[in-house]
């Protein structure tokens, strides 16, 4: 699938394409996608899909809502390896989620989280947050047809998107668009368009603001009960406001594989091309780029208390400092329910990254690097009202351009209460 771009920045968005290679793995987000915007639509898809419990109502609208509080402490909350800067951070949020159903079948969602970083140290890094799965959904039913119109917002520390960013960066990214699914029975199709905009929060990233025009058809043949197989095809236009970073129009085509290998192990695969055509009017100055990208993804259950899910994979993405971001990962998680109230969950990153046409006219230079990052965290539901999460994570980052390293902990103690 592919993501980006044209417009010269009123309300710039994200969609930085990020597609991964075949190998054995994938991250959030998963069919062939080619922007990390995939796994934020599927979690915004699935939060915005079902009310399911509710505590408050407003006529035929139920609502879900719930107050929520973290305490960080970060003894890098700046990503610098020379000059680290410890700091502690308060995340008071309200999570709102609210469905209405119009009808039997057609049915109008909504799910946000909206939050606050307050750093205590360093003020300058306070400001918005807003969940990576907020968004506004309404789909439609009309015979073999289902229209999807949808609304995705978010706004998130952008390294945890792009491992070349060694900063603290929050961008406002907003997805808005149609997606329209015929049902054929054993074939499924479906075009979709979105107009992703792009705004960054910090004042220096501005440069990167971006608009892009997105366009996707995908083909998928039900195989079996388990299985389906397609073909994913994207085109996309990218324009800045500022001339950093270059425009581009690009495209990528690959097959994808979903299926149920036994009751308890589930297997997804996608790979492609992916091509990228500058304009060449930046200072960056990019040759046109093509290549491959794929991933790979295992999730198995072990057993009733144990579940786990792996997955590798090759992106190549847009960046905010540079042109393009390549990156080789592997990820793990798991997750231990060791009694009925408790979950343990673990973790495990790596990447091994690269960047082309950095912007070097606002101080960026190119860089190789390696990033690693284990986690772990432990999830107690006192009541149905109140749960609490205590996490911890490590993220170590080695570069050739010594000013891009850092290395950082990060302890969170997390609470929510639904009234």
């Amino acid at each position: 699938m592919l993501r980006r771009v044209f417009l010269p920045r009123p309300i710039s968005v994200w969609f930085s394409i990020l597609t991964f290679m075949l190998a054995a793995k994938s991250h959030s987000q998963e069919a062939i996608r080619m922007s990390l915007a995939s796994e934020q639509a599927a979690a915004a898809e699935k939060a915005t899909n079902d009310i399911g419990y509710y505590n408050a109502q407003a006529g035929p609208v139920r609502m879900a809502l719930q107050e929520e509080m973290g305490v960080e402490l970060n003894d890098d909350a700046n990503y610098s390896k020379t000059n680290p800067d410890a700091d502690v951070i308060l995340h008071p949020a309200l999570n709102v989620r609210a469905g209405w159903r119009a009808t039997e079948q057609n049915a109008l969602s909504l799910a946000a989280g909206l939050g606050y970083a307050e750093y205590l140290h360093d003020h300058a890094l306070s400001g918005l947050r807003i969940a990576s799965d907020s968004g506004v959904g309404c789909n439609i039913y009309s015979g073999d047809f289902v229209f999807n119109l949808h609304d995705r917002f978010s706004a998130v520390e952008y390294q945890i998107q792009d491992p070349a960013v060694s900063a603290s960066v929050i961008r406002l990214e907003n997805t808005a668009g149609l997606e329209t699914t015929w049902d054929l029975y054993k074939l499924i199709l479906t075009a979709a368009y979105d107009y992703d905009m792009f705004d960054s929060l910090t004042k220096f990233y501005q440069y990167s603001d971006s608009g892009s025009h997105l366009f996707e058809v995908t083909t998928a043949m039900t195989l079996s009960p388990a299985s389906k197989l397609g073909l994913q095809t994207g085109a996309g236009l990218t324009a800045y406001g500022e001339h950093v970073l270059e425009n581009d129009t690009h495209y990528s085509i690959g097959p994808f594989y979903k299926t149920r290998l036994t009751r308890h192990l589930s297997a997804e695969v996608s790979a492609g091309v992916a091509s990228y055509q500058f304009d060449h009017d930046a200072t960056t100055r990019l040759g046109d780029f093509t290549g491959l990208y794929g991933q790979a993804r295992l999730v198995h259950e072990l057993n009733q208390a144990y579940s786990q899910s792996i997955s590798l994979g090759r992106a190549v993405q847009r960046g905010i400092t540079a042109d393009l971001s390549e990156l080789y990962s592997v990820n793990y998680a798991g997750w231990w329910h060791f009694l009925p109230k408790g979950y343990l969950g673990f973790r495990f990153s790596y990447g091994q990254g690269s960047t082309a046409g950095a912007a070097e006219s606002v101080g960026f230079l190119p860089e190789k690097y390696h990033i690693v990052g284990p986690g772990l965290s432990l999830s107690w539901r006192f009541s149905r009202q109140l749960a609490a999460t205590a996490s911890y994570d490590y993220l170590r980052k080695n570069s050739d351009e010594i000013l891009y390293a850092f290395a950082q902990n990060r302890l969170l103690l997390d609470a929510t209460y639904a009234f």
